[in-house]
């Protein structure tokens, strides 16, 4: 009698296509995780570079580095960068991906897809966050809050700063709708 073959259980490193392309299509939850966590640093690192920029402009006191305008775009991409791109994801969204689903007992998120997009509008929010930068009359120059009375006298590219802002909120939404069902839903059992 003939025996039927055993499925073997894959890998997450088996997705299929090999590079960085496997990378940035895999939905597994580790990969994602560590996608985001590499972001977040290669983020963390270009706010601490403007961060020490705005700190040399600070210490010159008879001939500026840059205009005040400019300084004002540096601090408010500083501003977007901390907060929207690591701050707020910060833990929860590489950590959070990575062991979420480990501590809980489930095998992967509730919705792997899903949480593939979530890194695709955090990416999309910073490349618009960095786009504003060199269309319209330049980065914004109000601040990370992006309050009123200055934001819209000002001449720059407010609006697509604004609209980074709100693409990179998607992704917190989603991130969080996508960990609140797993934890509610792929418990594993006997779990309260």
């Amino acid at each position: 009698m003939a025996q039927a073959a055993i499925p073997e259980e894959r890998s997450y490193l088996d997705e299929g296509r090999p590079g960085i392309l496997g990378w940035i299509t895999s939905t597994d939850h580790k990969r994602i995780g560590v996608l985001y966590l590499a972001s977040m640093v290669t983020f963390f690192l270009v706010a601490m570079t403007i961060g020490v920029l705005m700190r040399i402009e600070q210490f010159t006191v008879r001939t500026p580095l840059f205009s005040p305008q400019v300084y004002n775009a540096f601090f408010t991409l500083h501003g977007v960068i901390m907060i929207f791109l690591f701050v707020l994801p910060g833990l929860s969204a590489s950590f959070g991906n990575f062991f979420l689903p480990i501590l809980i007992g489930a095998k992967d998120v509730a919705f792997p897809r899903l949480n593939l997009t979530s890194w695709y509008f955090f990416i999309t929010g910073a490349l618009l966050a960095v786009t504003a930068l060199f269309t319209g009359k330049g980065f914004p120059d109000t601040g990370w809050t992006f309050y009123v009375p200055f934001s819209i006298r000002t001449g720059t590219n407010v609006t697509m700063g604004v609209f980074a802002a709100f693409v990179l909120g998607f992704s917190s939404i989603l991130t969080g709708l996508n960990f609140i069902t797993t934890v509610h839903r792929l418990r594993a059992p006997g779990m309260g």
